[in-house]
């Protein structure tokens, strides 16, 4: 998904008073880049990482409680067919060690708009009072609609090259592990342990292109400056074979359990700032905006805004009977 990104840098650089040289000189320069979006598939990286780690690790699942989630992703606004991620997370309140969610995406850039939807499993072991262990398993699937009419052409004749691109379906079958404790975590999962091919094979063209797996780390610590102010670093590193690894760090200042600013880095010429508030009963928002720098921003200067909502779900009832099936098991 990456590289889909990296070919809308090339796209939307305005060139006037093309001749046809030119133009198939553009064309050739658009294969060039479109051909790795065809090889390969990678979710893309978001500002508020954290309360979406149960998409990468199903071992997140629930972890901070039954809450509903919701996500927006606007990427490089206004520009054409730019990348939009939007993520639904619905975490159930725990029942003895068993926490459940059901985790929505939907990805589009360009030709692609992927859906994902998985049912996630998360089996908690407390090692002590404050320490837990979680093991995690999502299982689902995802469909991915490929639209090669929006891709440019000069000539009228259809591209045999194309015909083996056609809209496709994959399972999805996820794992993971988490440990957390009151000042760290630390977590190691991947969102599907298949590689897939994407394309079907035709009687001239036999596609090597594939879904391939990821191994996504995150952790993250705690340190409490004061009664009511504490900074919380945190990095994640993705890695997926044939590909560069993927490495975001963030961090933040959170005020009275109440207020939270922070700014992050990535190895993709990515910064950030973002900031969050939550409330007396739990309700929390962000905003998060984003620009490109380095090389990349001399091509797009389009900044990037991401919003997400948390509901917490928690209920005295639901706390007490949970609390009564520990004792009990117990």
């Amino acid at each position: 998904m990456e590289l889909q990104r990296r070919y809308l840098l090339i796209k939307f650089i305005k060139i006037k008073n093309l001749t046809l040289i030119k133009k198939l000189i553009k064309v050739n320069i658009l294969l060039i880049f479109l051909s790795p979006l065809f090889l390969q598939s990678q979710q893309s990286s978001i500002i508020f990482s954290k309360v979406n780690f149960s998409t990468y690790n199903p071992a997140y699942t629930g972890v901070e409680g039954p809450s509903l989630i919701l996500n927006s992703r606007l990427q490089w606004i206004g520009i054409d067919q730019a990348p939009r991620t939007n993520y639904l997370l619905y975490h159930l309140a725990q029942r003895k060690n068993v926490l459940l969610g059901i985790s929505a995406i939907n990805d589009r850039v360009f030709v692609e708009n992927k859906t994902y939807l998985t049912l996630d499993y998360n089996y908690k072991l407390q090692i002590d009072e404050k320490k837990s262990i979680f093991l995690g398993i999502k299982a689902g699937g995802f469909y991915n609609n490929i639209d090669t009419n929006k891709i440019p052409r000069i000539f009228n004749e259809a591209n045999p090259l194309l015909s083996a691109v056609e809209s496709y379906f994959n399972p999805i079958i996820g794992v993971g592990f988490t440990m957390i404790a009151p000042n760290f975590f630390v977590g190691l999962g991947t969102p599907n342990l298949f590689n897939s091919k994407r394309f079907k094979q035709t009687g001239e063209l036999e596609p090597s292109a594939q879904d391939l797996t990821l191994f996504h780390l995150t952790g993250g610590l705690k340190f409490t400056l004061n009664s009511k102010l504490s900074l919380n670093p945190s990095i994640i590193y993705r890695s997926i074979s044939d590909s560069p690894n993927f490495i975001s760090g963030n961090i933040s200042f959170l005020y009275d359990e109440k207020f939270s600013l922070g700014t992050g880095l990535s190895n993709n010429d990515n910064l950030s700032v973002f900031f969050s508030s939550i409330s007396k009963n739990g309700f929390q928002w962000g905003y998060g905006y984003e620009f490109l720098n380095g090389s990349a921003a001399e091509s797009i200067k389009s900044p990037t805004h991401e919003i997400f909502l948390k509901i917490n779900l928690d209920n005295k009832e639901d706390s007490d009977q949970n609390e009564s099936e520990i004792k009990d098991e117990e």
